[in-house]
């Protein structure tokens, strides 16, 4: 029996050498995963600035950002397939900031940036093979 290979596209990322994820960063189910990752973050980081400016109890502001937390940590965890979040951010709250951020943010933006430059390098690359192929055909 004879064994095809061929690139799938699935790149392997070292995430600040804590933890490898594994996708392809062109395609389109991830990116749409990624998409509706973002919306549903966005919303939970709305949801803790709103409820800064109404709850005063210091216990309940506590609570509130420990469940918002974990809802962050699943979400994050469910676009990659795995636990990313332990060994990324150990016990810290996923609100906390870094470069002016939230860390959570700072993740999904650079997963977001390597998105965008795949899939300008594979347009590239699509378009020269694409022409060689022609270019052959053509005469």
């Amino acid at each position: 029996m004879k064994n095809l290979t061929f690139d799938n596209g699935i790149e392997e990322y070292d995430l600040d050498g804590k933890v490898t994820v594994k996708f392809n960063p062109t395609d389109v189910a991830f990116l749409e995963k990624l998409s509706d990752s973002f919306q549903v973050l966005d919303l939970i980081q709305e949801e803790v600035k709103l409820s800064q400016e109404e709850i005063t109890d210091e216990k309940d502001v506590f609570n509130l950002a420990k469940n918002l937390d974990t809802k962050m940590r699943d979400i994050i965890n469910a676009l990659f397939g795995q636990d990313v979040c332990t060994p990324l951010f150990g016990e810290m709250n996923l609100f906390a900031s870094a470069g002016g951020l939230p860390v959570w943010a700072n993740l999904m933006l650079a997963i977001a940036d390597e998105v965008q430059n795949s899939m300008q390098g594979e347009l590239k690359k699509r378009e020269a093979r694409i022409r060689k192929y022609t270019d052959k055909y053509k005469k």
